[in-house]
């Protein structure tokens, strides 16, 4: 991969810090993900890991206060986990929250097709044989993908007054997919590192031979009406969204 990392003259957190990387599905995550553990080596706790470390999410926020050595050395946690998560609540470090987003209906296109081209997906055999418009009616866990999902795994809220206690309670480093390269370079700098070369984009979506793409499908427009409604406030988020944006308490300053 085209892609090199060195050491950074400017580091925008402290070595203490624990970098948070809220993983929202077919936004670049896969990317950022490689790209932190090049950096930062075993200071990065995947998510998916500790859950079978302690037997899922719901016993969580037990085993984290049973084993709190899971912290220590820690620079970074990244995956599928979201803002009111115990990996961050139960932080005895400060955190900094970080997310990249996309526009909310190509994000929950590009989701439909991966899982119907991945068969090891837990939606896949639900969603396969399932129209986008049917599958968000018959499939719940394909569903909670589908409404304002992005504003609830950043922020776990999708008013604008639970946005803005959010942004009060943490600091967060925000980017739009379209500007990954951006958003990778600001991320890996507040861990001391510079980034060099092109950013590899990884597990981006492989064809489904068999399957009627999204578009073409003749509930498709009856689909995209019900996103439109599903996704109103993370669309009018979005639509005031910088490329790059860094959040500190009680103030935005974009980078």
């Amino acid at each position: 991969m085209n892609v090199a990392l060195s050491p950074y003259n400017q580091i925008y957190t402290d070595q203490k810090t624990i970098l948070c990387f809220l993983h929202i599905p077919k936004t670049g995550g896969t990317t950022i993900n490689y790209l932190l553990k090049s950096a930062l080596g075993s200071r990065v706790l995947f998510h998916e890991s500790l859950l079978h470390a302690c037997g899922g999410d719901a016993a969580m926020d037990g085993f984290l206060r049973g084993h709190p050595q899971f912290y220590e050395g820690v620079r970074a946690i990244v995956g599928h986990y979201g803002v009111d998560h115990a990996l961050v609540r139960q932080a005895p470090r400060a955190v900094l929250l970080a997310g990249v987003m996309r526009p909310s209906l190509p994000r929950i296109i590009a989701l439909y097709e991966y899982i119907r081209c991945r068969p090891d997906h837990p939606e896949h055999a639900a969603l396969r044989d399932l129209s986008l418009y049917q599958a968000l009616a018959r499939v719940p866990a394909f569903a909670a993908h589908c409404s304002n999902a992005q504003l609830r795994t950043l922020f776990g809220a999708i008013d604008p007054p639970g946005v803005a206690a959010a942004l009060r309670r943490y600091p967060y480093l925000l980017g739009q997919m379209a500007h990954l390269e951006a958003f990778a370079a600001r991320l890996l700098a507040a861990c001391g590192v510079r980034l060099v070369g092109q950013v590899p984009r990884l597990n981006e979506r492989r064809e489904a031979p068999g399957f009627m793409p999204a578009s073409t499908q003749p509930d498709f427009p009856a689909a995209m009406a019900r996103l439109q409604v599903l996704n109103a406030a993370e669309i009018a988020f979005m639509a005031r969204l910088p490329p790059l944006v860094a959040f500190r308490p009680r103030e935005a300053v974009p980078i």
